[in-house]
């Protein structure tokens, strides 16, 4: 199960046979009025079960529920973590961040309990691996953790290195993940060297990426939104869907193709945003970059992709790799664990200021 912001991926595999999948749509006119994003918890639940349902679908049959990982605190490495009770309250009461991914294992974590069925998470996006200057911002107190879609950008470059040879942790890759959010990363030898998250970097379908400080401060002061309502204005509400209306990629294609200027201005500024960014990481270790990868659903777009790899190609080669191999990751994990092959780890890791689950479930719930 992969709840992302725009959709909540579902899918069953027997073995490595994947033998249903379906990805349900959550339509940007019932999105949530503020940023607490696990307000759709019940109504993703429903759209979960529903499936099951409709395919003939058991959870006490299932060997194991594999779900992306939500917004947990940093870990110091990816692989396998138990859906626990403290990753449940901390999800429930104080995520680190407001995504939509987080409801991922508490569906999951719902659905299978009283069933016996191990759930876990796998690859998490907060994983703490990056190069300790990469975490240093100019102002002391802010300090700038990693966030990035390690699942699919991780899988993408295997991918790409099956196909050279060679592995995964013996190239230098930059891999932009191009979806509702959009996240990249210079991955150094099978580790996240340095990164650019979706408020640093390119806007994206529905965020608005980075907006200069000096005039961000002043519509937090002047626009008379709060806290909450800003927060989605720039992660929610911001990017394609506040300059035009959609974050369907598709259909802003359509209007380019009917000769919409202003829509073809602002799509082709997101994609000058993603090689930006790529030119931004490919100086980290002096240029030293084996291959760019574009993946997500925004791959898809050769207008889109064309478009960056025009502006990135003489950094390195570029592939496409279009769509999401997150699903894909999530079974190769749960089958290594079942085969032994690779141990669920303990999620241990409380939230900053909180020392129990009894602290952090005296905090309201989300979910209430």
């Amino acid at each position: 199960m992969n709840c992302g912001s725009t959709s909540t991926k579902v899918a069953y595999f027997e073995d490595t046979i994947e033998r249903g999948r379906e990805s349900l749509d959550v339509p940007l006119s019932e999105g949530p009025a503020s940023p607490r994003v696990l307000d759709h918890f019940g109504p993703r639940s429903k759209q979960v079960r529903q499936f099951l349902e409709s395919n003939g679908l058991r959870v006490a049959d299932f060997d194991i529920l594999v779900a992306r990982a939500g917004a947990i605190p940093h870990v110091r490495s990816g692989g396998a973590y138990e859906v626990n009770d403290l990753m449940v309250a901390t999800l429930t009461h104080a995520p680190a961040a407001q995504h939509a991914s987080s409801l991922s294992c508490l569906i999951a974590n719902e659905l299978a309990r009283g069933t016996g069925v191990p759930v876990i998470v796998y690859d998490p996006t907060a994983v703490d691996c990056v190069d300790p200057i990469a975490k240093i911002t100019g102002l002391p107190e802010v300090v700038n953790l990693p966030v990035f879609h390690l699942l699919n950008t991780k899988m993408a470059g295997t991918t790409y290195a099956a196909t050279t040879g060679r592995g995964y942790a013996d190239l230098d890759l930059i891999i932009a993940h191009l979806g509702g959010g959009i996240t990249i990363g210079y991955h150094e030898h099978g580790r996240v060297a340095d990164w650019i998250y979706d408020d640093e970097g390119p806007m994206s379908p529905q965020r608005a990426g980075r907006v200069p400080t000096r005039y961000l401060v002043d519509l937090c002061y002047q626009s008379g939104r709060s806290h909450q309502a800003m927060r989605v204005h720039l992660a929610g509400r911001g990017g394609l869907a506040a300059h035009l209306g959609t974050q369907d990629t598709r259909e802003i294609e359509r209007r380019i193709a009917a000769g919409d200027e202003r829509a073809a201005l602002v799509y082709r500024a997101m994609a000058y945003g993603v090689a930006k960014g790529i030119g931004e990481l490919s100086v980290i270790r002096g240029g030293r970059v084996d291959q760019i990868i574009l993946t997500g659903g925004i791959a898809h777009s050769r207008l889109f992709t064309g478009w960056v790899g025009e502006l990135v190609g003489f950094i390195a080669p570029v592939t496409v790799l279009a769509g999401e191999r997150e699903m894909e990751a999530l079974v190769a994990g749960g089958l290594r664990v079942l085969a032994g092959e690779e141990p669920i780890q303990p999620y241990t890791v409380h939230p900053p200021g909180y020392s129990s689950i009894e602290e952090l479930r005296a905090r309201p719930s989300f979910l209430a």
